[in-house]
């Protein structure tokens, strides 16, 4: 007996590196002690600038990254225990969103970047705060996502009017969609114009419109015909949608207009590779 356990003691001696390899990078070792190294704050240091570079490639802006990790080992496996990316003036495909901030919630989180494509090897949970101005929808209401939009509109409005354009206007807490417009079978020489405000709220994590009303109409267009159409105008949500990534559960929270500009709440998920 006491052969056998010697024996025993020796063969987990030998395998020992390889359960040392796995424990140091699993959530129960690294969440479980504190990990203070000397190398720590330079390698957190080096992967701000990384992910800041990295960032700036696919979209232009002004960035502060904050990032916390436990040890060497696991940081070079792309564990880490928290990541703050602050983005000031950011360009996604065309389209600047005036601020953005994103946070992580979860505190163990394994991006496997030596993958290609990146995988992920741990759920992650993160809080985010967007602000969005009219320039930002207005940008977006430019794109042949949306034109394909207003053709499918178009399709539904027809033979009694035609939408050419769509613009925003976010001003005393109220959203303003602009529209112009004419007529198919007899067209006017100048484009019409009629426009609806709009109170915002949150339901079932979408931004929906409320209290719509018709601040102005110009021609015969039937009220009841146009109602029908602002949800499938609605530029607001088409706005969010667009900047969203698609790797992403991304859920609004809240949203507020505060000086002219909306400032949405929310959180992000994505479920990992596990």
């Amino acid at each position: 007996m006491k052969k056998n356990l010697i024996l025993l003691i020796l063969f987990l001696i030998t395998l020992s590196p390889v359960f040392s390899a796995n424990d140091v990078l699993s959530e129960e070792y690294l969440k479980a002690k504190n990990h203070i190294a000397l190398m720590n704050p330079l390698a957190e240091k080096m992967v701000e600038m990384a992910i800041k570079k990295a960032i700036k490639k696919e979209a232009p802006g002004k960035y502060k990254v904050k990032f916390e990790g436990y040890t060497l080992k696991s940081m070079k496996a792309g564990i880490f225990k928290y990541l703050e990316v602050t983005g000031i003036n950011v360009n996604v495909d065309g389209i600047e969103i005036p601020y953005y901030n994103v946070k992580t919630v979860s505190d163990y989180n394994w991006v496997d970047y030596n993958q290609n494509p990146i995988k992920f090897r741990s759920d992650i949970e993160a809080d985010y705060t967007a602000n969005i101005t009219e320039n930002t929808i207005n940008e977006a209401l430019k794109t042949e996502e949306y034109a394909k939009i207003l053709r499918k509109i178009n399709k539904k409005a027809f033979p009694m009017f035609m939408l050419n354009e769509v613009k925003v206007k976010i001003k005393n807490e109220k959203l303003y969609i602009i529209m112009s417009y004419n007529f198919p079978i007899s067209p006017r020489e100048k484009d019409r114009t009629f426009m609806v405000s709009s109170n915002l709220k949150v339901v079932s994590n979408t931004v929906k419109m409320c209290n719509i009303a018709f601040d102005n109409i110009y021609g015969n267009l039937p009220s009841q015909k146009v109602a029908n159409l602002i949800s499938y105008i609605d530029p607001l949500s088409f706005t969010i949608a667009l900047l969203k990534d698609k790797n992403c559960d991304v859920r609004i929270k809240s949203i507020k207009i505060d000086n002219d500009t909306l400032i949405v709440n929310g959180k992000m998920y994505i479920k990992g590779d596990k």
